[in-house]
Protein backbone atom coordinates (compact mmCIF):
# COMPACT_ATOMS: atom_id res chain seq x y z
CA UNK A 1 0.00 0.00 0.00
CA UNK A 2 1.33 3.45 -0.92
CA UNK A 3 2.16 6.07 1.70
CA UNK A 4 -0.83 8.13 0.53
CA UNK A 5 -3.16 5.15 0.88
CA UNK A 6 -1.88 4.46 4.41
CA UNK A 7 -2.50 8.08 5.40
CA UNK A 8 -5.99 7.96 3.91
CA UNK A 9 -6.76 4.74 5.74
CA UNK A 10 -5.82 6.42 8.98
CA UNK A 11 -7.97 9.43 8.13
CA UNK A 12 -10.96 7.18 7.40
CA UNK A 13 -10.58 5.51 10.77
CA UNK A 14 -10.22 8.93 12.38
CA UNK A 15 -13.45 10.16 10.78
CA UNK A 16 -15.26 6.98 11.82
CA UNK A 17 -14.07 7.18 15.42
CA UNK A 18 -14.16 10.92 16.03
CA UNK A 19 -17.73 12.27 15.88
CA UNK A 20 -16.48 15.90 15.75
CA UNK A 21 -13.43 16.16 13.44
CA UNK A 22 -12.36 19.72 12.68
CA UNK A 23 -9.56 21.81 11.29
CA UNK A 24 -7.46 18.97 9.82
CA UNK A 25 -6.54 19.80 6.18
CA UNK A 26 -6.20 16.85 3.79
CA UNK A 27 -5.87 18.61 0.44
CA UNK A 28 -5.19 22.08 -0.96
CA UNK A 29 -5.76 23.86 -4.25
CA UNK A 30 -4.08 27.28 -4.17
CA UNK A 31 -5.62 29.05 -1.15
CA UNK A 32 -8.54 26.65 -0.67
CA UNK A 33 -8.40 23.65 1.65
CA UNK A 34 -10.36 20.42 1.92
CA UNK A 35 -10.72 19.51 5.59
CA UNK A 36 -11.17 16.19 7.29
CA UNK A 37 -14.60 17.32 8.44
CA UNK A 38 -15.66 17.57 4.78
CA UNK A 39 -15.35 13.78 4.50
CA UNK A 40 -18.30 13.19 6.83
CA UNK A 41 -20.93 11.24 4.96
CA UNK A 42 -18.61 10.28 2.11
CA UNK A 43 -18.14 6.77 3.52
CA UNK A 44 -21.36 5.07 4.75
CA UNK A 45 -21.08 3.18 8.07
CA UNK A 46 -20.09 -0.46 7.68
CA UNK A 47 -18.23 0.04 4.39
CA UNK A 48 -15.18 -2.18 3.90
CA UNK A 49 -11.86 -0.37 4.38
CA UNK A 50 -10.76 -0.99 0.78
CA UNK A 51 -14.05 0.45 -0.52
CA UNK A 52 -13.81 3.35 1.93
CA UNK A 53 -10.32 4.17 0.71
CA UNK A 54 -11.49 4.18 -2.91
CA UNK A 55 -14.47 6.43 -2.06
CA UNK A 56 -12.26 8.94 -0.24
CA UNK A 57 -9.66 8.96 -3.00
CA UNK A 58 -12.38 9.58 -5.60
CA UNK A 59 -13.88 12.38 -3.52
CA UNK A 60 -10.52 14.11 -3.05
CA UNK A 61 -9.65 13.71 -6.74
CA UNK A 62 -12.99 15.18 -7.82
CA UNK A 63 -12.67 18.06 -5.35
CA UNK A 64 -9.18 18.94 -6.63
CA UNK A 65 -10.30 18.67 -10.25
CA UNK A 66 -13.36 20.85 -9.65
CA UNK A 67 -11.38 23.55 -7.82
CA UNK A 68 -8.68 23.63 -10.53
CA UNK A 69 -11.29 23.91 -13.29
CA UNK A 70 -13.13 26.63 -11.37
CA UNK A 71 -9.94 28.64 -10.86
CA UNK A 72 -9.00 28.26 -14.50
CA UNK A 73 -12.48 29.38 -15.55
CA UNK A 74 -12.29 32.44 -13.31
CA UNK A 75 -8.89 33.40 -14.75
CA UNK A 76 -10.10 33.05 -18.33
CA UNK A 77 -13.55 34.61 -17.88
CA UNK A 78 -12.83 37.67 -15.74
CA UNK A 79 -15.55 39.77 -17.36
CA UNK A 80 -18.25 37.24 -16.59
CA UNK A 81 -17.30 36.43 -13.00
CA UNK A 82 -19.22 39.30 -11.38
CA UNK A 83 -22.31 38.56 -13.50
CA UNK A 84 -22.13 34.87 -12.57
CA UNK A 85 -21.79 35.66 -8.89
CA UNK A 86 -24.75 38.04 -9.07
CA UNK A 87 -26.90 35.43 -10.85
CA UNK A 88 -25.91 32.74 -8.35
CA UNK A 89 -26.74 35.03 -5.43
CA UNK A 90 -30.09 35.96 -7.00
CA UNK A 91 -30.88 32.29 -7.58
CA UNK A 92 -29.91 31.41 -4.01
CA UNK A 93 -32.10 34.17 -2.59
CA UNK A 94 -35.02 33.23 -4.83
CA UNK A 95 -34.73 29.58 -3.79
CA UNK A 96 -34.74 30.47 -0.08
CA UNK A 97 -37.76 32.80 -0.50
CA UNK A 98 -39.59 30.24 -2.65
CA UNK A 99 -39.06 27.47 -0.09
CA UNK A 100 -40.16 29.71 2.78
CA UNK A 101 -43.27 30.93 0.94
CA UNK A 102 -44.32 27.41 -0.03
CA UNK A 103 -43.90 26.10 3.51
CA UNK A 104 -45.91 29.00 4.92
CA UNK A 105 -48.66 28.72 2.29
CA UNK A 106 -49.04 24.98 2.91
CA UNK A 107 -49.75 25.79 6.56
CA UNK A 108 -52.16 28.66 5.85
CA UNK A 109 -54.06 27.81 2.67
CA UNK A 110 -57.65 26.60 2.81
CA UNK A 111 -57.85 23.70 0.34
CA UNK A 112 -61.62 23.31 0.63
CA UNK A 113 -63.38 24.30 -2.60
CA UNK A 114 -67.17 24.07 -2.50
CA UNK A 115 -69.48 23.36 -5.41
CA UNK A 116 -70.99 26.84 -5.08
CA UNK A 117 -67.51 28.40 -5.39
CA UNK A 118 -66.83 26.33 -8.51
CA UNK A 119 -70.21 27.34 -9.96
CA UNK A 120 -69.58 31.03 -9.24
CA UNK A 121 -66.10 30.93 -10.81
CA UNK A 122 -67.54 29.21 -13.88
CA UNK A 123 -70.33 31.78 -14.25
CA UNK A 124 -67.94 34.71 -13.83
CA UNK A 125 -65.32 33.40 -16.27
CA UNK A 126 -67.26 31.71 -19.06
CA UNK A 127 -65.03 33.27 -21.72
CA UNK A 128 -62.21 31.05 -20.39
CA UNK A 129 -64.20 27.86 -20.97
CA UNK A 130 -64.83 27.71 -24.71
CA UNK A 131 -64.15 24.28 -26.16
CA UNK A 132 -61.29 23.69 -28.57
CA UNK A 133 -62.48 20.21 -29.53
CA UNK A 134 -65.78 18.34 -29.58
CA UNK A 135 -66.82 16.57 -26.35
CA UNK A 136 -69.50 13.99 -25.63
CA UNK A 137 -71.34 12.19 -22.87
CA UNK A 138 -71.58 8.58 -23.96
CA UNK A 139 -72.35 4.99 -23.09
CA UNK A 140 -70.76 2.21 -25.09
CA UNK A 141 -69.98 -1.49 -24.85
CA UNK A 142 -67.95 -3.86 -27.01
CA UNK A 143 -69.36 -7.42 -27.08
CA UNK A 144 -68.42 -10.64 -28.83
CA UNK A 145 -70.42 -11.56 -31.91
CA UNK A 146 -72.63 -14.61 -31.35
CA UNK A 147 -74.39 -16.33 -34.29
CA UNK A 148 -78.13 -15.80 -33.99
CA UNK A 149 -78.78 -19.42 -34.98
CA UNK A 150 -76.47 -20.95 -32.37
CA UNK A 151 -77.71 -24.06 -30.57
CA UNK A 152 -75.06 -23.89 -27.82
CA UNK A 153 -76.86 -23.16 -24.54
CA UNK A 154 -74.09 -20.94 -23.12
CA UNK A 155 -73.82 -18.97 -26.36
CA UNK A 156 -77.61 -18.53 -26.55
CA UNK A 157 -77.55 -17.09 -23.02
CA UNK A 158 -74.72 -14.76 -23.95
CA UNK A 159 -76.66 -13.69 -27.07
CA UNK A 160 -79.68 -12.92 -24.89
CA UNK A 161 -77.55 -10.87 -22.47
CA UNK A 162 -75.94 -9.00 -25.38
CA UNK A 163 -79.42 -8.01 -26.53
CA UNK A 164 -80.17 -6.67 -23.05
CA UNK A 165 -76.87 -4.73 -23.09
CA UNK A 166 -77.83 -3.22 -26.46
CA UNK A 167 -81.27 -2.17 -25.27
CA UNK A 168 -79.95 -0.63 -22.05
CA UNK A 169 -77.11 1.17 -23.86
CA UNK A 170 -79.61 2.65 -26.32
CA UNK A 171 -82.05 3.77 -23.60
CA UNK A 172 -82.35 7.51 -23.12
CA UNK A 173 -82.45 7.21 -19.34
CA UNK A 174 -81.73 4.36 -16.97
CA UNK A 175 -83.16 3.69 -13.55
CA UNK A 176 -80.72 2.84 -10.77
CA UNK A 177 -81.67 -0.83 -11.05
CA UNK A 178 -81.17 -0.85 -14.82
CA UNK A 179 -77.76 0.83 -14.49
CA UNK A 180 -76.63 -1.81 -11.97
CA UNK A 181 -77.86 -4.56 -14.32
CA UNK A 182 -76.00 -2.99 -17.25
CA UNK A 183 -72.76 -2.76 -15.27
CA UNK A 184 -73.00 -6.42 -14.22
CA UNK A 185 -73.72 -7.60 -17.77
CA UNK A 186 -70.87 -5.53 -19.24
CA UNK A 187 -68.44 -6.83 -16.65
CA UNK A 188 -69.43 -10.35 -17.64
CA UNK A 189 -69.74 -10.03 -21.41
CA UNK A 190 -67.94 -6.90 -22.65
CA UNK A 191 -64.24 -6.65 -23.51
CA UNK A 192 -64.47 -2.84 -23.32
CA UNK A 193 -67.16 -0.48 -22.04
CA UNK A 194 -67.77 3.01 -20.69
CA UNK A 195 -70.90 3.75 -18.65
CA UNK A 196 -70.05 6.92 -16.69
CA UNK A 197 -72.76 9.00 -18.34
CA UNK A 198 -72.13 11.99 -16.04
CA UNK A 199 -68.60 12.46 -17.38
CA UNK A 200 -67.67 14.30 -20.56
CA UNK A 201 -64.87 12.99 -22.76
CA UNK A 202 -63.14 14.25 -25.89
CA UNK A 203 -64.82 12.85 -29.00
CA UNK A 204 -61.34 12.13 -30.37
CA UNK A 205 -60.74 9.81 -27.41
CA UNK A 206 -63.93 7.93 -28.27
CA UNK A 207 -62.79 7.58 -31.88
CA UNK A 208 -59.60 5.91 -30.66
CA UNK A 209 -61.72 3.26 -28.91
CA UNK A 210 -64.37 2.70 -31.57
CA UNK A 211 -63.81 2.33 -35.36
CA UNK A 212 -66.15 5.14 -36.45
CA UNK A 213 -65.85 6.87 -39.81
CA UNK A 214 -66.30 10.51 -38.73
CA UNK A 215 -64.22 12.76 -40.97
CA UNK A 216 -66.78 15.53 -40.40
CA UNK A 217 -67.25 15.25 -36.67
CA UNK A 218 -69.91 17.94 -36.38
CA UNK A 219 -72.06 16.38 -39.09
CA UNK A 220 -71.60 12.91 -37.60
CA UNK A 221 -72.60 14.03 -34.10
CA UNK A 222 -75.69 15.82 -35.38
CA UNK A 223 -76.84 12.76 -37.36
CA UNK A 224 -75.93 9.89 -35.03
CA UNK A 225 -77.08 9.48 -31.45
CA UNK A 226 -77.27 5.75 -30.80
CA UNK A 227 -75.89 3.18 -33.23
CA UNK A 228 -73.91 -0.03 -33.46
CA UNK A 229 -70.58 -0.63 -35.18
CA UNK A 230 -70.03 -4.24 -36.35
CA UNK A 231 -66.60 -5.80 -36.72
CA UNK A 232 -65.60 -9.33 -37.68
CA UNK A 233 -65.51 -10.64 -34.11
CA UNK A 234 -67.09 -7.82 -32.09
CA UNK A 235 -69.87 -5.26 -32.16
CA UNK A 236 -69.93 -1.86 -30.47
CA UNK A 237 -73.17 -0.48 -29.05
CA UNK A 238 -72.89 3.31 -28.73
CA UNK A 239 -75.25 5.95 -27.34
CA UNK A 240 -74.10 9.56 -27.56
CA UNK A 241 -76.23 11.09 -24.83
CA UNK A 242 -75.13 14.67 -25.40
CA UNK A 243 -72.46 16.57 -27.29
CA UNK A 244 -70.89 20.02 -27.38
CA UNK A 245 -68.96 21.30 -30.37
CA UNK A 246 -65.68 23.21 -30.57
CA UNK A 247 -66.43 26.86 -29.83
CA UNK A 248 -69.36 26.02 -27.53
CA UNK A 249 -69.26 26.72 -23.81
CA UNK A 250 -67.55 23.80 -22.09
CA UNK A 251 -69.71 21.87 -19.58
CA UNK A 252 -68.92 22.75 -15.97
CA UNK A 253 -68.49 19.03 -15.19
CA UNK A 254 -65.71 18.90 -17.79
CA UNK A 255 -63.95 21.89 -16.22
CA UNK A 256 -64.47 20.94 -12.57
CA UNK A 257 -60.88 20.04 -11.70
CA UNK A 258 -59.43 22.88 -13.77
CA UNK A 259 -61.64 25.38 -11.90
CA UNK A 260 -60.67 23.88 -8.54
CA UNK A 261 -56.97 24.30 -9.38
CA UNK A 262 -57.57 27.87 -10.55
CA UNK A 263 -59.33 28.77 -7.28
CA UNK A 264 -56.52 27.27 -5.20
CA UNK A 265 -53.89 29.05 -7.30
CA UNK A 266 -55.73 32.34 -6.81
CA UNK A 267 -55.64 31.75 -3.07
CA UNK A 268 -51.91 31.02 -3.21
CA UNK A 269 -51.26 34.22 -5.16
CA UNK A 270 -53.32 36.17 -2.63
CA UNK A 271 -51.42 34.66 0.30
CA UNK A 272 -48.06 35.44 -1.30
CA UNK A 273 -49.11 39.04 -1.96
CA UNK A 274 -50.38 39.38 1.62
CA UNK A 275 -47.16 37.86 2.98
CA UNK A 276 -44.99 40.30 1.01
CA UNK A 277 -47.08 43.27 2.08
CA UNK A 278 -46.95 42.14 5.72
CA UNK A 279 -43.15 41.76 5.57
CA UNK A 280 -42.74 45.31 4.26
CA UNK A 281 -45.22 46.67 6.82
CA UNK A 282 -43.38 44.91 9.67
CA UNK A 283 -40.01 46.16 8.43
CA UNK A 284 -41.34 49.69 8.21
CA UNK A 285 -42.88 49.52 11.69
CA UNK A 286 -39.67 48.20 13.24
CA UNK A 287 -37.51 50.61 11.24
CA UNK A 288 -35.62 47.69 9.64
CA UNK A 289 -35.10 49.52 6.34
CA UNK A 290 -34.92 52.96 4.85
CA UNK A 291 -34.66 54.38 1.35
CA UNK A 292 -32.06 57.10 0.77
Amino acid sequence: MSRFAVILSGLILFVACDPKPNGVPIARVMNEYLFLSDLEGVVPPGTLQTDSLEAVQTYIHNWIQQRLLLNKAKRNLPGYQRAFEREIENYRNSLIIFTFQNALIEQMIDTTVTESQIQRFYEENKEQFLLRTNVVRVRFAKVDNIPSNTINVAEREKLRENTIIRNLIFSNELTGEQWVQLVELCQRNSTNFFLDEDSWIHFNDLLREIPIDADNQEDFLRRNRHFQVPEEEHTFFVNILEFRLAGDLSPIEFEHERIRRAILNSRRVGLIESLRNDVVAEGQERNWFEIF
